[in-house]
């Protein structure tokens, strides 16, 4: 099998405890055999006629897979045991509040809640411009997805997936913390921002739920919402421990 010490395209040199397959970077995923062809215009054997698709489909699934899954050759081992005590303490944490009561938004009094409430709001600012109904979403939606955006940011430019699954568990956390705010559309009962219920005005998921036809089933849109929170709570619970397994047998 063709493969080089030190990658053509990325410079990535290839250390001894790296478990990738010879044939491709570890680093960027670029495939050796593929990129000598390419170089020198050697055809591939006779009656090779793969498509671009089966072509490129390795490539990018050994770049996500690099991406997602990236451990430096050596790890301090005071990084390794940071971290695997941060990920018991999100994991405890982050048990506890799924378990909360979702009727009595049991969150909205965790320690948790609060710095997310002026995401939430400029949430709504930020999408004023694309209409009434994405103003009314456009909380929920940065809310939960600004914490993916810094993921991106730690995935793409600081190689550090393990950061990027505390961002996942942040997200799942915001998750959770909408569902009782969607399940209180269908009765409405909590005292919101403006001093007041949603049932007079002003409660985004009355509007969005009213919007899609879903309002009279609210508290089981409430409860799936939840549901989705907790199943992105377990994916990065087993992300980050997977990052910190793999850390710990690489650490100096």
């Amino acid at each position: 099998m063709l493969h080089y010490r030190k990658c053509p395209k990325c410079g990535h040199e290839r250390a001894a405890a790296e478990t990738a397959p010879e044939g491709a970077c570890p680093a960027c995923g670029l495939i050796f055999e593929k990129y000598l062809r390419t170089r020198l215009a050697v055809p591939g054997p006779p009656g090779a006629t793969a498509s671009s698709g089966e072509t490129d489909a390795p490539t990018w699934l050994a770049r996500a897979r690099t991406l997602l899954f990236h451990v430096p050759g050596e790890v301090e081992p005071l990084y390794v045991y940071a971290r695997a005590a941060l990920l018991a303490a999100l994991i405890v944490y982050g048990i506890k509040l799924a378990a909360m009561d979702i009727p009595s938004w049991e969150m909205s009094a965790s320690l948790i809640h609060s710095p997310m409430v002026p995401i939430h709001e400029f949430g709504h600012i930020l999408f004023r411009p694309f209409g009434e109904f994405m103003t009314n979403l456009g909380g929920a939606l940065f809310q939960a997805g600004l914490p993916l955006i810094f993921g991106g940011i730690f995935l793409a430019r600081n190689r550090d997936p393990f950061a990027a699954a505390v961002m996942l568990w942040w997200s799942a956390v915001a998750v959770m913390d909408t569902a009782p705010y969607v399940y209180d559309a269908q009765q409405p009962q909590h005292i919101l921002l403006t001093g007041r219920t949603g049932d007079t005005g002003a409660h985004d998921f009355i509007d969005v739920l009213g919007d899609l036809g879903l309002l009279t089933r609210a508290r089981s849109v409430g409860h799936a919402v939840h549901a989705f929170g907790v199943v992105m709570l377990l994916a990065s619970f087993a992300w980050a421990a997977a990052m910190v397994w793999m850390q710990f047998r690489r650490r100096a």
